[in-house]
């Protein structure tokens, strides 16, 4: 996550600064920053340094951060699932606990009642991510790896089973299913799934993948559309995959074989995007778009920093939404949200607020900015959700 601000210009240093670390660096760190704590992604944030590139709309609101207070042996992270809903998650060492809300942050489900408790993971290797990770697929579906074994929670929670018997392989995904979004690396998430909501039940897919990389996004569009993205971890070559008909077939396009994808958005089965950086040393952050379902991408021209933290996603009426680091250094770094209403040709920061997290900040149709009502460094205790760049609501996350 890269700086905003610098005193003096030493271009060697710059050059260095903004270079985009190895793929590998990159789904490394995606394993990692689906975590709420704020000292972990400290020293992240600190060691690379950007240029602004986009002007300030209006002037940003800002924490008043001070001291941070550590909590070494907690982490969590925020998923809003829905109008007003969303999953909490907190772990303590090898020991997962979710809490879920449905009246946007006013009351939450027992966390000591739904939690996962690893029997392979080492607790000291959670720190940083380590062999315990885990997804949010709805409100009540919860995917958990325990050092390589995944298990499946379709009940809040309370129980867990073996993903491989408990996730129903189907030829395509049900019209009452909604495909699962995954971004930056989609740990746990390997292949798409899709989950009713009304049952928690979790569906796979039975056709072959469309290529042969890993699964490194997905995202569900408005109209149906699924638009997925496979790349590497090295030589990433990405393929873009698009079904219409709920995954039963898809069609795949080509971006470049020195492309590294760092986030997608559909909008629906012709319009899409991509953030995209060279994979060359001192390469430059584009946004790619589409206007007939992936057969051809053109350069929006958009100006933008090159760092590895952007989380992008469509608003409610269709604008692009991104997630991205701001002003300030270690635990006080901020995090912007800037809006494209011109098709990605250009992005306005709309609002500045902290303190910044490593954690996916975007589900489709929504983003969102952690915050501390003291104004204080370390673990956030709200976020502020919305869909359109205007209008903004507050969540209270989880005691």
């Amino acid at each position: 996550m890269s700086g905003r601000e610098f005193s003096g210009f030493d271009v060697d240093r710059i050059s260095e600064a903004v270079r985009q670390p190895p793929l590998d660096e990159l789904r490394s760190t995606a394993r990692t920053r689906r975590r709420r704590s704020v000292a972990a992604v400290a020293t992240a944030v600190v060691a690379l340094a950007g240029v602004a590139a986009v002007p300030l709309v209006g002037a940003p609101d800002r924490t008043n951060p001070v001291v941070p207070s550590a909590r070494p042996d907690h982490s969590g992270d925020f998923t809003m699932t829905g109008p007003g809903s969303g999953v909490d998650v907190r772990r303590e060492g090898c020991v997962l606990r979710f809490a879920v809300t449905g009246d946007g942050g006013r009351s939450w489900s027992d966390r000591d009642a739904a939690q996962f408790r690893g029997t392979r993971c080492e607790a000291s290797s959670t720190s940083t991510g380590g062999d315990l990770s885990y997804a949010v697929l709805s409100d009540r579906s919860y995917l958990v790896s325990d050092a390589g074994s995944v298990r499946l929670s379709t009940d809040f929670g309370r129980t867990w089973r073996d993903e491989a018997e408990a996730i129903v392989a189907v030829p395509s995904f049900p019209v009452t299913a909604r495909a699962v979004f995954c971004g930056y690396g989609c740990p746990v998430v390997q292949e798409p799934l899709a989950v009713d909501p009304s049952t928690g039940t979790v569906y796979r897919l039975t056709g072959d993948a469309p290529s042969g990389r890993p699964l490194f996004g997905l995202y569900p569009s408005p109209d149906g559309t699924i638009w997925a993205t496979y790349q590497a971890t090295t030589n990433p070559q990405p393929t873009i995959a698009r079904s219409v008909d709920r995954g039963a077939t898809w069609t795949t396009s080509e971006v470049g074989a020195d492309t590294t994808v760092l986030a997608m958005v559909g909008l629906d089965k012709r319009e899409g995007y991509l953030l995209t950086e060279s994979s060359t040393a001192g390469g430059s952050t584009r946004v790619l778009r589409t206007a007939d379902g992936g057969q051809s991408w053109t350069d929006t021209g958009a100006n933008l920093p090159a760092q590895p933290h952007w989380d992008l996603t469509a608003g409610s009426d269709g604008t692009l939404l991104a997630v991205t680091a701001g002003a300030g250094t270690g635990p006080n770094r901020l995090a912007q949200l800037l809006v494209s209403w011109d098709h990605g040709r250009t992005f306005l920061i709309v609002r500045e607020y902290g303190p910044l997290v490593g954690s996916i900040s975007v589900a489709p149709g929504y983003a969102w900015l952690f915050g501390r009502d003291d104004g204080a460094a370390g673990e956030p205790d709200h976020v502020l959700v919305t869909t359109d760049a205007a209008t903004w609501t507050r969540l209270t996350l989880s005691p």
